[in-house]
């Protein structure tokens, strides 16, 4: 008699275990276990607490075959290969592909206003002055503005600034990374140089070559 209240307690049990079961499940289903999802939205914020990432190089433009140049608040793509106003520093913003664009020379960063027009600010911490990189196809880099997603950095043929909301991906939006002059390898020079033979030695070559082996036979 004593068993049967512990039989009831069994099915109770079973569906206290398969509850506890069913939370876990949907729990690890959950947004905050979505480890892709946590890394786009940890894209979509700016790194503090990490290192930032700086390198230096020339972004070569497709349309003006020229180099992206800052001069204060003026932008242009007619930059010289080598030249002091060519060289920018790229800071990373995040792990992922954002990114601040500075002259070197200046110190004025690449930026966007609203209107889609490029401009250089001495202050480079708001939104309007991070991009994103894009890598296309043909292994050109693009650069998005965060703030104003599908406005893109983009210059004419003459090397002036197109307006961005006039402007849709292409030759116009595409750039080319470049190291510096400073930062190209030059090829090692050879160990050793070939030397001219004179015309005695090489004509004792000639005849040691048509000698016999054994000339007595």
């Amino acid at each position: 008699m004593r068993c049967l209240p512990l039989l009831r307690l069994v099915p109770l049990m079973l569906q206290a275990v398969l509850w506890i079961a069913d939370l876990q499940v949907s729990s690890l289903a959950s947004p905050l276990h979505d480890f892709g999802r946590h890394v786009e939205e940890e894209m979509e914020e700016s790194d503090n607490t990490s290192r930032r990432y700086i390198r230096n190089y020339q972004l070569y433009s497709r349309s003006s075959r020229k180099h992206l140049q800052i001069f204060g608040k003026r932008v242009d793509a007619l930059g010289e290969d080598g030249s002091e106003n060519a060289e920018v520093i790229v800071e990373t913003d995040t792990f992922g592909s954002r990114v601040r664009i500075k002259g070197a020379s200046s110190g004025f960063y690449l930026c966007m206003n609203a209107r889609g027009k490029l401009i250089g600010k001495r202050r480079g911490k708001s939104r309007t002055c991070l991009w994103k990189e894009l890598i296309d196809e043909n292994k050109w880099t693009a650069f998005e503005s965060v703030e104003f997603p599908g406005w893109n950095v983009a210059f004419n043929r003459r090397g002036r600034p197109r307006r961005a909301t006039m402007i849709k991906r292409g030759k116009e939006t595409q750039f080319m990374k470049r190291l510096l002059p400073r930062d190209k390898v030059t090829p090692n020079k050879p160990e050793f140089d070939f030397s001219h033979l004179t015309t005695q030695v090489q004509h004792r070559r000639r005849h040691s070559q048509h000698t016999p082996l054994y000339p007595y036979q």
